[in-house]
């Protein structure tokens, strides 16, 4: 693992980032064909050239997904350990932009918990992965993230547990959002409160997806208040190796 590490970071130094990746897709048809699953997902569910804020966006995979559904792309990613790769990915897109910060409920400096695997890397103290360092990030609101680029077609928060605090800095609705949900206890608590947060800006619809699956579960889209209601159901029971998703929800008020 080190040596890919190293053979990754050599990539993007010399530039050679871009088609090595892709050399990589092509012998791994498996990785191949779950990005192409994201840019299906994508163009089923967005309009042509819509404004989307990747919250959460690690080294790209989204973002590049949303890209090549034809969306344009703010990314928003903190860790200095992940924005060369992020960088190296997507910086060559004219639709795409990164802003090297947190979201949270205000303005502020935080302490980014980076794990060893860094998509755990969290603001939360004791999310799950081995420490590997701490570093003082800014945090900005997305109702300033608003401001500033304007509203998006579509909002995916990926924070690893930090997404209730993402989500209490926004005061206005967004077409579609989605977050991650954790099925323990205590994430069960906050994606509660996540729903209750999303309800308060009008009538909304909610699907969901396992996993790193790129299709939706439920057959057809669930009123917000009824998925609030039964949320989690049967989920554990039922898909017992699916212990986290996304909630996607489309709001009908706008």
């Amino acid at each position: 693992m080190r040596l890919l590490t190293l053979a990754k970071r050599l990539s993007i130094i010399t530039g050679l980032y871009r088609p090595t990746r892709w050399l990589s897709r092509q012998l791994r048809p498996g990785r191949l064909h779950a990005f192409q699953r994201d840019i299906k997902l994508f163009r089923s569910l967005l309009p042509s050239g819509a404004l989307c804020f990747d919250v959460g966006a690690n080294i790209g995979q989204k973002s590049e997904a949303l890209l090549d559904a034809g969306a344009r792309v703010v990314a928003f990613e903190p860790n200095p350990l992940v924005l060369p790769e992020l960088r190296a990915r997507c910086r060559h897109r004219k639709n795409w932009s990164v802003v090297a910060t947190a979201l949270g409920s205000g303005p502020a400096i935080a302490i980014l918990h980076v794990r060893k695997s860094l998509g755990q890397s969290s603001l939360i103290e004791d999310w799950e992965g081995e420490p590997l360092a701490t570093y003082n990030v800014p945090v900005v609101t997305l109702d300033s993230a608003i401001q500033r680029f304007g509203i998006p077609f579509f909002c995916k928060i990926d924070v690893e547990g930090w997404e209730l605090e993402v989500l209490n800095g926004l005061t206005q609705p967004i077409p579609l959002l989605s977050f991650e949900f954790h099925l323990n206890e205590r994430d069960i608590t906050k994606t509660a409160a996540c729903l209750k947060k999303l309800a308060q800006f009008g009538p909304s619809r909610v699907n969901i997806t396992l996993a790193e699956a790129s299709s939706f579960h439920l057959e057809t889209w669930m009123p917000l208040k009824e998925f609030r209601a039964g949320f989690p159901g049967d989920l554990d029971r039922t898909q017992p190796r699916c212990h986290y998703g996304n909630i996607f929800v489309r709001n009908d008020a706008v």
